[in-house]
């Protein structure tokens, strides 16, 4: 249906008018669409917010690599739908299941939501399920049937005294054939199969939104493709291979109706309720939800907590203890957020350390498939994440920390920084952070499983991998971009017995035992055994200055080696053929609050590498001379300032004037809250799908807070007048005016 037009010598000859031009939102080349003269002169005349979903994601959408599939889904997120035909479908919807007898209940998505992925369409793993009529996000009843029995007979049923009972339940509500329970592990021993088929007694209907959820543009990155398919070692020279895919964003309520067939007692339709409520908030619906996908939270009371004899979950809280460059596909504002992907990768990460260096590769990535899940087996592991208070996200500006005395302080703040606020290609490139401080809850839930030799390994092992493999995230790592340079650093967690990387270690030899896997060694992976570690307390409480005066120390260490021996820390290499021979860092830098003031780790993987061949000796003596450069730079007292100022009420907002300086060097006046201003709706949404403004006379964008008041014809380009909710050098907020 679709090709991409590599070059104009390699066109073929067309009819003329017989086809069109569909560009994305960040087009790089023409994509042809063959479409009637007809259909051409209809789709010029919708713009794509006008547009079906449905139709925009299935017939125009035309195929390509993973930055035309991101333009692509780009396009399918700003169509908007017909949100008052949707109020009206919903209520006469309503009507008919009333009729029918149906209980609702509804629940509200606690996270991004994606289903139907693998199926048939031009895109690469980006489908999703719409409504084939009107275009509107829904989860089709025959995913709510399956998840909810998969629930009933691998959770709830373990938890029944009588299992043979409540399994013939669950035959009865969901129905049965002679083939249907055949090669089932959890059938309790002595049931009966049944003879013939029987229907089930409940009836399950598509979950509906209440309003029109405005789609996500969603990604996934890859780190180490080769490692996967069997051809390398998990080492830090591949490039993350991005796909990009649709969602539906947290905070869409969805109704679910279930109804009884002729016959059903109210018993076995309070059992379906209850397990489709239970598989929602404790299993997710959709795809992906072993990271975290598709997690809801009910509005009335929540379900009770699934047996341990079928799930075993523990929760934990984990609190930024230096700000954190984070960010999803959209690299806005809105996108600044922990994600479940991306903590479950990270976590993935510091668990091979754990067994590298006592696994060959293929035994290696086995065991990890076995714990974590791969495309031919579902995770025993399921990790989800939720945030625990309002997360403040501010926009980094390196022209701020000029505010130091100590000039060094500014420059080593610059050096860990590099890359956030800088320009490309004639565009700024301004990064958005998380301020230290920000809190998530995270849930790891673990079954029992089995590895592909057949050896039995108990959910409280699962667990524990997960319980281990986030204490050694907490202690060395960090999260976003310039993790391994600070930023994004943890405060440490409290894990019953552990305390200290021997701990992690016998925990992890005590499953492999179990796996009876035999010695090896994944050469060139980091590996705990190979590793070396220094901390340092200091008297440091703002982890700006910690991060300046870590910066500074890095600084010098790396420049106190030869040019030549320098991409031993992750600087680009010599440039081959296939490009730079690029090496991650493998100097990991942390910050944790110590009872006195910040405490700055480093953790140095010796066996790094197979692209820069090190025996050691090197990162040893540069971890050295960072231990000798903290312990004399901890000696010197605290800065009372702030290199990097918080965002409202802080420094930077107190000595900032109000006004903006323009690219052509006149002073621009921002505008002050309340003030009513002119300004242009932007084609960019929030995360949430609402409107954004620009107010053109400062060059400010942001979201207008109010949204759903805002008329069903306005479009992109239209200029508006508008209430400022709030404005500063660096942000703005509108709402729309109201009678």
């Amino acid at each position: 249906m679709a090709r991409k037009t590599t070059s104009s010598s390699s066109r073929t000859p067309r009819r003329r008018g017989a086809a069109t031009k569909i560009r994305g939102a960040a087009d790089s080349g023409p994509l042809d669409i063959i479409l009637p003269p007809g259909a051409r002169a209809l789709l010029s005349k919708a713009p794509v917010a006008k547009r079906h979903p449905g139709l925009q994601l299935d017939k125009l959408s035309p195929p390509g690599d993973q930055e035309h599939q991101k333009a692509a889904i780009s396009d399918v997120c700003l169509s908007q739908g017909d949100s008052h035909a949707l109020h009206e479908l919903f209520a006469r919807r309503t009507s008919m299941l009333t009729q029918l007898g149906a209980v609702h209940f509804r629940a509200t998505t606690a996270g991004p939501l994606t289903l139907h992925l693998a199926r048939a369409s031009g895109l690469e793993n980006a489908g999703l399920h719409l409504h084939p009529v009107y275009g509107f996000a829904c989860l089709p009843a025959s995913g709510l049937k399956g998840m909810a029995r998969s629930y009933a007979e691998t959770v709830w049923l373990r938890g029944q005294d009588d299992e043979t009972e409540a399994w013939n339940c669950i035959r009865t509500v969901f129905g049965s054939t002679p083939y249907t329970d055949r090669g089932k592990s959890w059938l309790p021993e002595g049931v009966a199969l049944p003879e013939s088929s029987q229907a089930g007694a409940v009836n399950f209907h598509d979950a509906w939104p209440t309003a029109w959820p405005p789609l996500q543009l969603d990604i996934t990155n890859n780190h180490h493709p080769k490692y996967y398919d069997g051809d390398d070692v998990p080492g830090d020279w591949e490039s993350p291979i991005p796909v990009y895919f649709l969602v539906i964003g947290a905070d869409v309520t969805f109704d679910f109706p279930v109804s009884a067939r002729l016959g059903a007692n109210k018993e076995l339709l309070e059992c379906a309720n209850g397990w489709l409520r239970a598989a929602l908030v404790h299993e997710g619906a959709g795809a992906k939800t072993s990271s975290g996908y598709g997690r809801f939270r009910l509005e009335e009371p929540s379900v009770a907590t699934p047996p341990e004899r079928a799930r075993r979950s523990v929760r934990y809280e984990i609190k930024l203890a230096a700000p954190a460059f984070l960010a999803g596909a959209r690299q806005n504002q809105d996108d600044c957020d922990l994600r479940p992907a991306t903590l479950r990768g990270l976590l993935r990460w510091w668990w091979r350390t754990m067994h590298a260096g006592h696994l060959n590769r293929d035994d290696l990535r086995t065991l990890e498939a076995t714990i974590w899940g791969d495309n031919k087996r579902g995770a025993a592991l399921a990790v989800s994440v939720a945030a625990g208070r309002q997360i403040t996200t501010n926009l980094f500006d390196k022209n701020a920390m000029g505010q130091s005395e100590d000039s060094s302080m500014s420059g080593g703040l610059r050096y860990v920084s590099y890359g956030m606020d800088e320009t490309s290609q004639g565009k700024p490139a301004q990064r958005f952070y998380v301020d230290e401080g920000a809190c998530w809850t995270v849930c790891m839930t673990a079954r029992a499983t089995r590895t592909t030799g057949g050896v039995a390994i108990e959910s409280e092992h699962v667990l524990r991998q997960g319980e281990v493999a986030l204490w050694l995230l907490c202690r060395y790592g960090g999260v976003g971009s310039k993790a391994r340079k600070g930023f994004g650093s943890w405060c440490d967690i409290h894990v019953g017995g552990i305390a200290g990387v021997d701990d992690c270690k016998n925990a992890a030899r005590a499953l492999r035992d179990s796996c009876r896997l035999p010695p090896g060694e994944c050469t060139n992976s980091p590996q705990l055994e190979k590793s070396i570690s220094i901390e340092v307390p200091t008297p440091w409480s703002n982890p700006w200055d910690a991060l300046s005066r870590l910066g500074a120390t890095y600084q010098g260490v790396v420049k106190s080696f030869p040019k030549q021996r320098r991409a031993l820390f992750g600087l680009p290499g010599r440039t081959t053929k296939h490009g730079p021979d690029r090496h991650a860092a493998p100097l990991h830098w942390s910050l944790s609050q110590g009872p006195e003031g910040l405490t700055i780790r480093l953790i140095a993987f010796l066996s790094h590498g197979i692209r820069v061949p090190d025996s050691g000796d090197s990162l040893a003596t540069a971890v050295e001379q960072a231990r000798r450069a903290l312990e004399a730079a901890a000696k010197q007292p605290a800065r009372t300032g702030r290199s990097q100022p918080k965002s409202r009420g802080s420094q930077m907002r107190r000595h900032a004037s109000r006004t903006r300086r323009g690219g052509h060097g006149d002073e621009q006046t921002i505008p002050r809250a309340k003030d009513t201003v002119q300004a242009v709706l932007v084609e960019r949404k929030t995360k949430k799908g609402g409107w954004m403004a620009r107010h053109e006379p400062s060059g400010l964008e942001g979201p207008i807070q109010n949204s759903t008041v805002v008329p069903r014809d306005a479009e992109p380009g239209q200029r508006t007048t508008l209430l400022v909710a709030y404005a500063n050098p660096s942000q703005i907020a509108f709402r729309w005016p109201l009678p």
